[in-house]
């Protein structure tokens, strides 16, 4: 179901409970401009803030929200680049993309038309998506051992029926770093993943479209704030979090605990900071005493600096160079277990215009995509 505000009740309500869109948002505790995208239908609130919008305005659930089935539109979402904004003509590309993933549908192998697993009311809640992780760990195999490396994730994706699409998007000129296009009429969930991404970044991202493909209907900030805290989450739970917090309170300067944070961060190939969003997460849960780790703003340097002893996914697979259309596909299908260029050369073989839908899904140039064809026809 598709859950948006029943403006007109809100509308009606506020000023027989007293209150403007000004003095909504300092009862709530939000930015005006929050308030005014809910008033605008822009943005939902969030659990809790729903919960407190309905008690403030005395409207019950079914008055306050409006449900509605989905329509056979693209749920698209982004991991956009540091500082990159989401725009209206990304989103409008984005949907286009997924309007034309649909024609790949039907060469997509039998296994597809089976219903992937999908958790039925996906929230934001730290004990909630603890337990989620943890489930997903014990799927995968992982409760007695600590790192995940991509193998592990790569097969959750094919459990999950997730196709992942490799992508060579650069290192900055593309607006994102990873896009996961939802289509709900064939249940399909796809994965564009950018390998010109540092192997840290990357391996965060290729968990937090994991959690995408957990809660596919889930999409603007709800399901990026889900997706997040599920990548945390699965990459550093809990327990494990427990263990090097106590390590830490040992240790009697900042400094240390920084270096044993980094030392945990190495082992399991993730970013330090994400080590520490998982500490404070915990804390705030739990209501604990926080560890002193030093000024955010300089741990965030210090991680900056950290992830620059990794290379990108691109060099690791092709070894510093620039793959031709045969490595391109092979380390989409080898590396990743994707079927997506399988599907994409049955596409090739059947229909018409292939150079031009190539260039159009992938976004590579015309020349690229005749080399992707030449390559299926093979």
């Amino acid at each position: 179901m598709i859950k948006s505000l029943n403006l007109p009740a809100i509308q009606a309500r506020l000023p027989q409970v007293g209150l403007s869109p000004a003095k909504l948002a300092a009862r709530l505790h939000v930015s005006r401009e929050t308030v005014s995208k809910w008033l605008h239908g822009e943005s939902i609130p969030k659990p809790d803030k729903l919960l407190r919008l309905g008690t403030t305005l005395n409207l019950k659930f079914e008055e306050l929200v409006v449900l509605a089935l989905p329509e056979a539109v693209p749920v698209v979402s982004f991991r956009r680049k540091t500082a990159r904004k989401t725009r209206d003509n990304h989103l409008d590309n984005a949907r286009e993309t997924g309007e034309l993933l649909k024609e790949l549908v039907k060469y997509l192998p039998d296994t597809r038309l089976t219903h992937a697993p999908v958790l039925k009311e996906p929230r934001l809640d730290y004990d909630y998506i603890q337990r989620i992780a943890k489930d997903v760990r014990e799927e995968m195999g992982l409760m007695s051992k600590q790192a995940i490396d991509f193998n592990d994730l790569i097969g959750m994706f094919n459990r999950l029926h997730a196709i992942i699409i490799p992508a060579l998007w650069g290192e900055k000129q593309h607006h994102g770093n990873a896009l996961n296009i939802y289509l709900p009429d064939s249940e399909t969930t796809w994965v564009f993943l950018n390998l010109d991404s540092n192997l840290l970044d990357f391996k965060f991202w290729m968990a937090h479209e994991l959690g995408h493909a957990l809660a596919p209907t889930l999409d603007g900030d709800i399901g990026e704030d889900f997706a997040d805290a599920f990548a945390q989450a699965l990459l550093f739970p809990e327990p494990d979090v427990v263990t090097l917090r106590n390590k830490l309170e040992m240790l009697p300067r900042v400094s240390m605990r920084v270096q044993k944070i980094k030392t945990e961060a190495k082992k399991r190939i993730i970013s330090p900071y994400t080590l520490r969003m998982a500490i404070e997460d915990y804390e705030s849960a739990h209501e604990a005493a926080p560890i002193n780790l030093g000024a955010r703003n300089q741990f965030m340097a210090i991680a900056t600096t950290f992830k620059k002893h990794f290379n990108t996914v691109t060099q690791l697979i092709f070894h510093n160079t620039t793959p031709d259309p045969a490595a391109y596909i092979n380390s989409a299908t080898e590396t990743f277990g994707s079927g997506f260029f399988d599907a994409l050369a049955a596409y090739c073989q059947q229909e018409s215009g292939a150079e031009a839908y190539l260039h159009q899904v992938l976004g590579v140039s015309l020349a690229d995509a005749k080399g992707l064809i030449a390559e299926f026809k093979k």
